[in-house]
């Protein structure tokens, strides 16, 4: 598919006038990168990918922490994210169109941080799509024109923390069944409707069964192009009826105090630009990367790294169809213990006799993930039927294939 095309893959000639559109993946520019940031480092940050992102007509990132100077932090599963303002100088440095806010961290502090995130990327020049003020506000599709063309961005996110309600800000929460409905009103009034999701299970390098079939009904409904950020590593993509879809980029600057580890995908991805025409993509171009501290920046790989990572996206990418549900069963196994935990840490007692118990209710967040969020409901039923078939043994001695899969070898190249 890339390696041997140097990271371009044609689906069919072009027709017509084009625009070229590249998607990031995520974003958050946190502790000593918010440091270096603020200090007026955005442009040293972004140098070595600027010339691939200013090849794309329009620029979109998924944007994941709040921009606030107060904190406000939710009851939730992970970290609170948060930066001062001033981070957005990224966005306008990377020249970024439109930052997609629906994911599960535009509602870590609040109503508040959702809209002041919001105004202070608008005020930035960068347009938003996937939150609003309430839930109807938030799932409004992103119009936008280019040489010609019509287009309809679809912003949804799974339901974690942080979504938007009837009277309350968020981000917007994907409903399985609107979303074919919404591509189909899109389709009356724009020439090309894409959806941008932000779900799937983090650390995972294939696809979950249902997010292909969820994402292939998209295709069905009359998407032109598919799109999933969020699993903290690079997915691979097929194309179904000319239709791409791509499971996740990975990362695209993410920092959170770790260590950097170029043999883990958090610091690697690729950034992906789709050629679009009235019906639908005609190409893609796929440029890999990595991003570092010391000072940060986001390099792109050259050479035996950048083939080496080619030829991984093609790999991933071919084993989604063949052995994906296998794959995904072996991933179940690395986890099966979680959903254990959530269960026998479970506040039900203390919450049935004081729903108000704020103790319980710190406890509680977990046992809702299980119960709401689509990627995790689907892990858990899945681990118990896996529990259930007496399939966790078998499925643990395939593990270390699993693990291959999960580690970068890229920088083992010579440059």
């Amino acid at each position: 598919m890339f390696a041997e095309n140097n990271g371009k893959f044609q689906l069919r000639p072009a027709v017509g006038s084009s625009v070229k559109i590249a998607i990031a993946g995520d974003v958050c520019p946190h502790k000593s990168a918010e440091e270096y940031l603020l200090a007026g480092n955005a442009g040293k940050i972004l140098a070595g990918i600027k010339p691939a992102l200013e090849a794309a007509d329009v620029r979109i990132v998924q944007w994941e922490t709040v921009i606030s100077d107060t904190a406000d932090p939710i009851t939730k599963c992970g970290p609170n994210l948060l930066v001062k303002p001033g981070c957005e100088a990224f966005l306008t440095e990377g020249k970024f169109d439109i930052a997609l806010m629906a994911n599960n961290h535009t509602g870590d502090h609040a109503g508040a941080g959702v809209i002041s995130t919001m105004n202070i990327i608008k005020a930035a020049g960068v347009q938003t799509v996937g939150a609003g003020i309430n839930a109807a506000d938030a799932a409004k599709p992103l119009r936008f024109e280019r040489n010609g063309i019509k287009f309809s961005l679809i912003n949804v996110c799974e339901m974690e923390f942080g979504t938007a309600r009837e009277d309350y800000p968020g981000a917007n929460a994907m409903q399985e069944y609107e979303v074919p409905r919404q591509i189909a009103a899109e389709n009356k009034v724009s020439d090309f409707v894409f959806v941008v999701i932000h779900g799937g299970n983090e650390y995972n390098p294939i696809p979950s069964p249902r997010m292909r079939n969820l994402y292939r009904t998209f295709v069905a409904a009359g998407a032109k192009l598919v799109m999933n950020i969020h699993t903290h590593c690079p997915q691979g993509m097929e194309v179904v009826n000319g239709v791409p879809i791509v499971y996740c980029p990975g990362n695209f600057f993410f920092s959170d105090g770790a260590e950097f580890d170029p043999a883990s995908f958090w610091w690697s991805g690729y950034l992906p630009k789709f050629t679009c025409d009235k019906n639908g993509v005609s190409e893609i171009e796929i440029t890999p990367y990595v991003y570092s501290p010391n000072p940060w920046k986001i390099e792109t790989l050259t050479g035996a790294q950048r083939q080496w990572f080619l030829e991984y996206i093609d790999k991933i990418s071919s084993l989604i169809e063949p052995e994906g549900d296998h794959l995904y069963d072996i991933w179940c196994v690395s986890r099966y213990k979680m959903p254990l935990w959530w269960i026998q840490n479970a506040p039900a007692e203390a919450l049935q006799t004081n729903h108000l118990d704020d103790e319980a209710l710190k406890l509680f967040p977990a046992v809702r993930h299980m119960l709401t969020c689509q990627s995790h409901n689907e892990l858990t039923r899945n681990i118990f039927l896996l529990l259930e078939q007496k399939k966790i043994d078998k499925l643990t001695e395939e593990l270390p294939y699993l693990t291959e899969l999960r580690t970068a070898r890229f920088a083992e190249q010579q440059p």
